[in-house]
């Protein structure tokens, strides 16, 4: 017999959070692509080299974030999904501690990244 989550309130609220993380990775992967969109737009006419290097480097932090970001989220999804349809006969497929520690590094590196371009940019357009 499956046990009920709906009606553990720690769970719920696990829920919740999980459905709030799901939401922070999608803003992020947005944040990623207005990035990547930003490099391209400065790269447009670019022959300076020192900035086209600077720009790949850019590119492919922003593009392994990228991908990080994806697999995260699909990991938050997956432990929602355990979560909705919890039974006691399968074990949770990720811990609570672990995912959240995953998120808020993201959310600390993903921020780092953008203070990084934003100063790159301003100092080439300067």
């Amino acid at each position: 017999m499956g046990y009920v989550v709906q009606h553990d309130p720690v769970a719920v609220e696990y829920m919740e959070t999980c459905r709030k993380w799901i939401r922070i990775l999608k803003a992020l992967r947005t944040e990623n692509a207005s990035l990547i969109n930003s490099l391209a737009a400065a790269l447009k006419g670019t022959v300076c080299r020192s900035f086209v290097d600077e720009a790949e480097r850019f590119q492919l932090t922003i593009l392994d974030r990228e991908e990080i970001l994806v697999l995260l989220r699909h990991e938050v999804i997956e432990q929602l999904e355990w979560l909705e349809k919890q039974t006691l006969e399968r074990p949770s497929p990720y811990s609570y501690v672990t995912l959240k520690r995953d998120v808020e590094k993201m959310m600390m590196e993903c921020e780092s990244v953008r203070r990084a371009f934003l100063t790159f940019m301003t100092a080439v357009k300067a």
